[in-house]
């Protein structure tokens, strides 16, 4: 019954953290959507400047898929170049690595301020990008506590043996854990 439990809890706290993903990426793209593709195709004029915008979109939307849509929708409709649209593309990635990293410290204390921060702006107003960055905030606090509640939930595993035999075989051999996990 307890590994019942955790699965739920599993399930749970992995669907709260696609929902603030979600959250973040709306609540982005329906306060600045249109500003955004107007910056996004001015910056992506020069090499320096689009690899800062990939950076900065990613950073933004919580994406680097999203960021990579946006630009290569651009590059398709011939309003970038090949050389800056692949230097946004480096951004998006180095974006998303920066985002990584800031996640793995100990955040967890600022959710529930930025959730109450996110429920007063999405609430008090009726339209416009406060009651959207409110959504951006609500995301972020989700985002913060889901990954807080997954590693309290894989902690008791931490220390766990045989799960540190499974995985340095599986490092030993990534194309064949890959092949054997494919059948």
């Amino acid at each position: 019954m307890k590994e019942i439990s955790v699965l739920l809890d599993f399930g749970g706290y992995i669907a709260l953290l696609l929902w603030g993903v979600h959250m973040v990426q709306t609540g982005v793209q329906r306060a600045f959507g249109s500003a955004l593709g107007v910056w996004l195709g001015r910056a992506l004029g020069r090499r320096i400047r689009a690899f800062f915008a990939g950076l900065a979109i990613t950073s933004a939307l919580q994406s680097s898929t999203a960021a990579g849509l946006m630009i290569t929708g651009f590059a398709s409709g011939g309003l970038v170049a090949l050389v800056p649209g692949l230097a946004a593309m480096l951004g998006a990635n180095v974006g998303t690595t920066i985002i990584v990293q800031l996640l793995s410290f100990k955040l967890t204390a600022l959710a529930p301020g930025l959730i109450l921060l996110g429920v007063w702006m999405f609430r008090s107003q009726k339209t416009g990008s406060k009651r959207d960055l409110g959504r951006v905030f609500i995301g972020l606090g989700l985002l913060l506590l889901s990954l807080h509640a997954l590693v309290a939930l894989f902690d008791p595993i931490h220390d766990a043996q045989l799960l540190r035999v499974i995985l340095s075989a599986l490092a030993d051999a990534p194309s064949q854990a890959c092949f054997w996990l494919q059948h």
